[in-house]
């Protein structure tokens, strides 16, 4: 009897020896004490079987307790002293120049439920991403422009006098549609439709600009970049340059060469260069093109000892109006409808007959 008693009890401690955690952690951890897992990083669950999502930085978190995850929750000065949690609720506010409470890293930063299966993030309608890190911009920009998040658009504003860099902790996070020239609204949907002045506006002047151009000898070419005004840059044709006035309708012709119509109408008066004679100088009078317009600007130069001198002589006083302040805009198409008595692609011409019976 002792040695069957005896070997009951080595079976017993062989039995709780050989114990192990259930599904043995399912290969993702190890089994340790008091047969529960510790699971090995990114795996999760009291038997390691969950996979653990990617973490981002949280759009919102809870109202109460630890919102900044470090474990305290009491802060005396501004904690909320309720009858059932006597020692606070609540941590600071927000305070972006230090802990950045309720902005720490969350799974699917708060924005997404994890799919313990595979490991990825399920967002919610309006976030993206492997974390659900930032927002989506509306129909994708309809295909008209480019999502870009706060410190893209921020970083757009910077030029060789001021940097501007947005440091608070959404601006990775929330995106809007930059749109390409020509289109509008918040998903870059509506069409522009052309802009002009009101025909009806007095004593308006149009843009004069110069162009004082000056080489070592007749050889070579350039080309000039004009903006509309619409923001989108267009560069011309190759200018042959000649010191003489051989050349001197090229620059008209290759501004209005620019296709879509974008500059309209120019007359060029060309003389000698101011500069020794060595070159010409040209006044660009802008016939069409409404407002004050941006200055041109030389590019691709292969002028031997080329000088290029822009000057803005006469600002236009003329306003770039939407059909010109005289039609409506059918921003499905882009295409005024002007008002009776209006014509042209932006309204800005009157008819001879404006108002006439039956019209």
């Amino acid at each position: 009897m002792k040695v069957i008693a005896t070997l009951a009890v080595l079976a017993l401690a062989a039995n709780y020896a050989n114990a192990e955690c259930n599904n043995m952690c399912s290969g993702h951890g190890i089994c340790g004490a008091n047969d529960a897992c510790t699971c090995y990083r990114n795996w999760r669950g009291n038997d390691c079987s969950e996979r653990t999502c990617q973490f981002g930085i949280a759009f919102i978190d809870t109202a109460q307790g630890d919102l900044d995850h470090d474990g305290k929750i009491d802060v005396p000065s501004v904690s909320v002293k309720t009858q059932w949690s006597p020692t606070g609720t609540f941590e600071e506010y927000f305070n972006f120049g230090n802990a950045e409470e309720a902005h720490s890293y969350m799974e699917c930063s708060n924005k997404g439920l994890c799919d313990r299966a595979s490991g990825e993030c399920v967002c919610f309608d309006g976030y993206e991403g492997s974390a659900c890190q930032r927002t989506v911009c509306p129909n994708s920009c309809s295909g008209h422009g480019v999502c870009r998040n706060i410190v893209d658009k921020t970083q757009t504003l910077s030029n060789s006098l001021h940097t501007h860099e947005y440091q608070l902790w959404d601006g990775l996070k929330n995106q809007a549609c930059v749109c390409d020239p020509g289109y509008s609204g918040v998903d870059c949907r509506e069409r522009l439709c052309p802009k002009g002045a009101d025909p009806l506006t007095d004593n308006m002047v149009n843009e004069i600009q110069t162009l004082d151009v000056t080489g070592t000898s007749s050889a070579g070419s350039y080309k000039l970049k004009y903006t509309d005004v619409f923001g989108e840059v267009w560069t011309t044709n190759a200018i042959n340059f000649a010191q003489d006035n051989s050349k001197d309708g090229e620059l008209a012709a290759a501004l209005l060469a620019i296709p879509n119509s974008v500059i309209e109408g120019v007359t060029v008066t060309v003389g000698n260069s101011a500069s020794a004679g060595n070159g010409r100088l040209f006044t660009i009078t802008f016939t069409h093109n409404a407002g004050d317009l941006v200055q041109l600007e030389q590019t691709e130069s292969s002028v031997p000892g080329g000088s290029f001198t822009f000057a803005t002589t006469t600002a236009g006083t003329t306003t770039a109006e939407e059909c010109s302040g005289r039609g409506l805009c059918d921003y499905d198409t882009g295409v005024c409808k002007c008002f009776r008595g209006y014509r042209l692609d932006d309204c800005s011409s009157q008819h001879a007959l404006a108002f006439g019976a039956g019209l």
